[in-house]
Order: C-alpha cells, then sequence, then structure tokens
C-alpha cells in the first residue's frame, strides 16, 4: 500500500517489465537497468528493479500465459525513487502464530 502511494503522488515515473526466465537475475536486472536508461533517458535520476522480480503484465497489456518478468522503475527523482525502493525492499518482522494473509 505505501508503494501504492508513493507512486500515485509521483507522476514523473516509468515502468519497463523484462521478460525473466529462470537465469542468473543479477545479470538480468544489470541489463533492465541499461534497457530502461535506453528507452526511457528521462527517468534515470534513479531506476530501481525489484529484486524480487516475479511479476506478470497489468491485465490489459498482452503476454504468454505464464511468463514472468522483472519490473524496473526509473524516477526524475532521485529522493521519491530512493524512498520508493527503501519500501519495496524492507524486510517485514514475521511473528510466530499471526496468519501472513492480508485482508482487503
Amino acid at each position: 500500500a505505501m508503494t501504492q502511494e508513493a507512486l500515485s503522488g509521483e507522476v514523473s515515473f516509468s515502468v519497463l517489465y523484462t521478460p525473466f526466465e529462470k537465469e542468473d537475475k543479477a545479470n538480468k536486472i544489470k541489463e533492465a537497468h541499461k534497457t530502461f536508461a535506453e528507452k526511457h533517458p528521462d527517468y534515470v535520476q534513479h531506476i530501481f528493479t525489484d529484486p524480487h522480480g516475479i511479476h506478470l503484465l497489468p491485465e490489459k497489456a498482452e503476454s504468454h500465459p505464464g511468463q514472468q518478468y522483472l519490473l524496473t522503475l526509473g524516477f526524475r527523482n532521485k529522493e521519491i525513487g530512493k524512498t520508493v525502493e527503501k519500501f519495496v525492499t524492507r524486510k517485514l518482522p514475521v511473528f510466530p502464530g499471526v496468519s501472513t494473509c492480508l485482508r482487503t
């Protein structure tokens, strides 16, 4: 929810989905950053690729069933980009005996 809130408040970002197979994730992330910088040069103040690396394309995008993607975000504002990255990559505490399912 915090990531969504940060993204909705920032209109100066761009997104790139890169097909991902079970390969060397570190190299794929480097490739995604390079490709992103080439395609979106106005959004390179902070580039972040979600290290979890398993995303599906938005509903209306044409994709292959089961294809997974790396999600790369680029920001015009470095501080906003760092904040989003911090929220996405931080580890949340685990409490024994507490269900991890979120209810909406």
